[in-house]
């Protein structure tokens, strides 16, 4: 056997680990701490409230440059 062909034959066996490694990685699912549904009501909100927050706001600025 020559040389070359040595090495190509650890080529195709480390490409075909890699492609074997890569596919068992993808298969394994994590356990995320919080679920995509509370993830969204939270972020929701937190979205909601700092809208209160502004409109209340907006409306004291608007009674304020009525006033003037």
């Amino acid at each position: 056997m020559n040389i070359n062909t040595i090495f190509l034959l650890l080529l195709v066996i480390a490409a075909y680990l890699n492609l074997y490694f890569t596919i068992n990685k993808k298969k394994k699912k994590t356990k995320l701490p919080i679920s995509s549904k509370e993830w969204r009501e939270k972020v929701e909100d937190a979205n909601f409230k700092s809208w209160l927050t502004n409109r209340k706001r907006l409306k004291n600025k608007r009674k304020e440059n009525i006033d003037q």
